[in-house]
């Protein structure tokens, strides 16, 4: 029996690049690797199977703890030649933005091995954008391969920054490159600096100083506030994202007092010669070290299966692009501890690049990572703290005494290295009012979350359920009388919140979709809120804020049972999976006025748990700062 010939296609690229008289061969078994590649397929009515469906949720599961490992695989460089001054520069990758390009590549690459094993081919047609994957996968197989040319360029998650609005009903945004992107900020920064001189200065006697990194001043207004009387400097360091860029943050900044760094105002012309010449040395340097094939093999493999040469090109184009700023970045970094009086240094998380830099150069300052999401943890996701604050070395602080108690009992964690702070970012919540403009319209509050690859949970199935129940509760909310439904898209630059916009505007192009929108006015516009989970280890902190300003809330989850969090088992949440009858349990959280006040009771009772310091945290962890 002739053995078939299979095509696969990962993207509407792939598609354009193989002749359709190939594609559309009735001899030849067309598989899609993604819900692009499915959505494209499908519309060209070309038959076609769903090769991630050959995947378990626990084979996703393990690709995920494999990406995790390969987030350290700088670790087994025994040789200390990318060492700058006891700095690996090969450690200081944003580890989001590695991982978010590893678990595609290692999904594809389990999937096509999986159709492999299933198929047993003759032949496999694809184009050249997965020509290293499949080659790596047919070693020593009789298999005869045909690549057609896509030119199109690969894109790392932070290669373009999306720039959102909100107009109306209508949510514009637009992708600026990432160099283009820090010369706006650059100029945004400049021009408004110039009005109030915001800028730390180096030259003044040094000062007591405590440092935020990476902060948004307006969700973190309330403790920049509490700090205003500081008997020192309170400095932000924002290098992703402008310090101010607008009135609001700008009055925050001026009213606290804040001194915010200046890369541009730091580094002397001899010292940016240095770098220039440094970054000579060690460009060399790279140039041999990725010259080891045989270390990069032993290394990046799974399932006795070596990829090195299908991540290769990026992995090295990427650091040689990054490694000038890495000097900057650090000569800058020391620059500041050197002549500041630091106190502490205060980061959201430790896998920024900025982040990375301040944790290496800093060696005698206290360093302290507060908690910034909210997450619940069962078992089966206890894996996902791996990206969490569970290995930071130096102290944590985190929301209450529940997340402070499973870190000690988990993970071992010495108390004293743990402060109870609350969460400032959430004091607001607890104080305002709620301003319903129209008491006689109910106002539902949808917030779909989107799936996030580094989870290694995004599959053409989870995101053809997902928009299944999105469009269920839609055309449900629009049969009702005075029910009216908006929707909140989770901030994160993904492109699944992309598709998430574009499937609700062609089901019902009136709802008004909130991007940039703050979320706590969102929140209160609304009677009752919606969370869609996808996936397994997914608590959106919309759940908690919801419950805070205390919203009758759903939260549908897409296991086949509901996972049994805290909240759940508080009941102080409508939990329930998408297998579950959503007309009916949309009437009951929409109208049934009994579920609703249990609701706001229990979600009273586990918020007053969870959270310490309601309304005061600001205040709280402010005398913690000032201590030090």
């Amino acid at each position: 029996m002739m053995l078939p010939t299979i095509i696969l296609i990962s993207s509407t690229a792939d598609l354009n690049s193989i002749p359709k008289e190939v594609i559309r061969d009735n001899h030849v078994v067309v598989f899609s690797l993604n819900f692009e590649a499915h959505n494209t397929l499908q519309s060209e009515k070309i038959p076609h199977e769903i090769g991630e469906e050959l995947l378990s949720q626990e084979e996703r599961l393990q690709i995920f703890d494999k990406g995790v490992e390969l987030l350290s695989w700088h670790s087994k460089v025994s040789s200390n030649e990318l060492v700058f001054e006891g700095i690996n520069l090969l450690n200081l990758l944003d580890s989001d933005e590695l991982l978010s390009y590893l678990m595609p590549t290692l999904t594809n690459l389990i999937t096509i091995k999986r159709i492999i094993e299933k198929v047993n081919p003759d032949k496999i047609i694809s184009s050249s954008s997965i020509l290293s994957i499949v080659n790596a996968l047919i070693i020593q197989k009789k298999i005869e391969v045909e690549f057609f040319s896509n030119s199109s360029k690969i894109e790392l998650l932070w290669d373009k920054i999306t720039i959102k609005y909100n107009i109306g009903n209508i949510p514009p945004s637009f992708k600026v490159s990432k160099s283009n992107y820090l010369k706006i900020k650059k100029i945004l920064e400049s021009t408004i600096g110039v009005f109030f001189n915001p800028w730390l200065d180096l030259n003044n006697k040094p000062k007591k100083s405590i440092i935020f990194l990476e902060f948004n001043s307006i969700y973190f207004a309330k403790i920049l506030h509490e700090l205003k009387d500081y008997n020192g400097n309170i400095v932000l360091v924002n290098r992703r994202r402008p310090a101010f860029w607008n009135i609001k943050s700008l009055n925050i900044i001026r009213t606290a007092k804040c001194k915010v760094l200046n890369f541009d105002k730091i580094l002397t012309n001899n010292e940016k010669q240095k770098i220039l010449d440094i970054m000579e040395d060690y460009s060399k340097r790279f140039e041999k070290f990725w010259n080891n094939s045989d270390f990069f093999n032993q290394i990046f493999q799974i399932e006795q299966c070596v990829f090195w040469e299908a991540v290769k090109k990026t992995i090295i184009e990427t650091y040689s692009k990054k490694l000038e700023v890495f000097f900057y970045m650090i000569f800058i970094t020391r620059k500041v501890l050197e002549n500041l009086d630091v106190r502490c240094i205060i980061c959201l998380n430790e896998i920024g690049e900025t982040e990375k830099i301040f944790l290496e150069c800093n060696k005698k300052y206290p360093h302290i990572l507060l908690e910034h999401g909210f997450v619940e943890r069962i078992p089966k996701t206890e894996r996902f703290d791996k990206l969490a604050y569970v290995n930071f070395k130096d102290r944590i602080a985190v929301w209450g005494e529940m997340k402070k108690k499973y870190l000690i009992d988990r993970y071992d964690l010495d108390p004293n290295r743990i402060i109870v702070s609350g969460s400032p970012r959430h004091d607001d919540y607890f104080e305002i009012s709620n301003k319903k403009k129209d008491d006689k319209i109910i106002t539902v509050l949808l917030a779909p979350n989107p799936i996030n690859p580094i989870s290694g949970l995004e599959s053409t199935k989870l995101k053809m359920q997902l928009n299944e129940a999105i469009k269920k509760i839609i055309l449900y909310i629009n049969k009702q009388n005075n029910v009216r439904i908006i929707v909140k898209l989770h901030g994160i630059q993904l492109k699944h919140n992309e598709e998430i916009q574009a499937f609700i505007k062609k089901i019902d192009s009136k709802i008004p979709i909130y991007l940039s929108a703050s979320v706590i006015e969102t929140i209160n516009q609304s009677d009752v809120v919606i969370v869609l989970s996808p996936e397994i280890h997914g608590t959106s902190t919309m759940l908690l804020e919801s419950m805070i300003m205390q919203k009758p809330t759903m939260n549908i989850t897409f296991p086949d049972k509901v996972p049994e969090f805290g909240f759940v088992k508080a009941k102080a949440i409508h939990a329930l999976t998408n297998n579950d009858n959503l007309e009916r349990e949309l009437e009951q959280i929409i109208f049934n006025a009994d579920l609703q006040n249990s609701l706001k009771q229990n979600s009273c009772n586990y918020v007053s748990k969870f959270l310490s310091y309601p309304g005061n945290a600001s205040e709280n962890f402010a005398a913690i700062l000032k201590s030090l």
